[in-house]
């Protein structure tokens, strides 16, 4: 079993977590008396993980009571390696840890992992896209998926016959990494596309048109936009659209109301679920504040909860009990190396509501 490997000389029901959250400590007081807003405190470096850090006491809360013993340790995610070392050679503080958590510095990644591996300490890097980091450490744990998985996805919902679509691959002249993903996916499977920088939508009435775009600066957007609701009524069409395209104020509900329009987004919380309403109202109740994806409240609940039920689960993922709000963890062990969740989400825009594609 994985908890032979990671094991410490604790007892059986005793669990201690190292969480490395950039709170930015070193950059002054700040007096949170002159904010008007949320917004405005957001905006401050100091506060960009607070929403993770008060999602993860709402999980930590769960366990005051309960069989398990949940020992916490919290530390500023510090921005060199003299200060990481400094914190990893603290003898008396890290004898116990079980998991490191916290969205750690790309560069000062690898000083983690090492002092992982040679601690039998697992670790979580909640944020990180990159492949490197768990390629070769058996002891990380990659949230979110690779950008591989989405045209897998997108073959498997939409393409069992390929011949009865033109698959329209719409960016730009910049590089575009999800871009290439798709191209050497379809190229591998046999699946024609075509790839254009103006779309436009072959006039072949048998077949539907699946658009999937790649750009998100926003003038492109709307102009993009406009040439795909002018296009409405002439074709039947599937649009794939960045998630950022969501976020620019300029959309009309003529976008939204479209019949077939999708995107794919690394965090999701179903809102009618009664969990996330529950969730939500505990979250206001203790900080008088909503609970906020963009803030990471949702993820910092999850990873908590998750990770510390993978440990008393002896690290069996199908004994895993509790589902996260806004993960779907399906994970795959890379050869040599650490666990990549291969699970993306893709949501569909319906009626100005979103509903994940199950």
């Amino acid at each position: 079993m994985l908890i032979s490997q990671f094991a410490k000389t604790q007892a059986n029901n005793e669990i201690s977590i190292l969480y490395l959250l950039p709170f930015h400590l070193d950059e002054g007081f700040i007096n949170i008396s002159s904010f008007r807003s949320i917004d405005e405190i957001h905006q401050f470096r100091q506060f960009e993980m607070m929403g993770f850090w008060l999602g993860t006491k709402m999980a930590l809360q769960e366990f005051e009571n309960g069989n398990n013993k949940v020992n916490v340790i919290v530390r500023d995610a510090v921005t060199d390696k003299h200060a990481l070392y400094r914190i990893l050679n603290d003898t008396s503080l890290m004898e116990k840890v079980n998991i490191i958590i916290g969205p750690i510095y790309g560069a000062l990644f690898p000083v983690a992992a090492e002092f992982a591996v040679n601690n039998n300490i697992i670790i979580v890097n909640p944020f990180s896209t990159r492949f490197d980091f768990v390629e070769n450490n058996r002891n990380v744990y990659k949230l979110i998926p690779p950008i591989i998985s989405r045209p897998k996805t997108i073959t498997e919902h939409f393409l069992s016959q390929p011949e009865e679509f033109n698959v329209i691959l719409w960016g730009d002249s910049t590089v575009n990494i999800e871009l290439q993903a798709y191209k050497y996916f379809f190229n591998e499977h046999h699946i024609n596309f075509k790839e254009v920088h103006t779309l436009a939508i072959p006039q072949d009435t048998r077949k539907t048109n699946l658009i999937i775009a790649f750009f998100d600066q926003p003038e492109r957007v709307i102009h993009g936009v406009h040439t795909i609701i002018n296009q409405e009524e002439e074709y039947s069409k599937i649009v794939v659209v960045p998630e950022k395209w969501l976020s620019i104020s300029e959309l009309t509900e003529d976008f939204y109301n479209q019949s077939d329009l999708y995107f794919f987004t690394n965090y999701f919380v179903d809102e009618s679920c009664d969990r996330v309403k529950l969730f939500q109202s505990d979250y206001t109740f203790y900080y008088e504040a909503p609970a906020e994806l963009t803030e990471y409240s949702y993820q910092g609940y999850d990873i908590t909860r998750y990770f510390i039920d993978l440990y008393f689960s002896n690290f069996k993922h199908s004994d895993v009990q509790f589902q996260p709000l806004s993960y779907k963890f399906q994970w795959q062990q890379i050869l040599n190396g650490g666990f990549e969740n291969s699970k993306p989400r893709l949501i569909q825009v319906k009626d100005i509501e979103l509903i994940e594609v199950r």
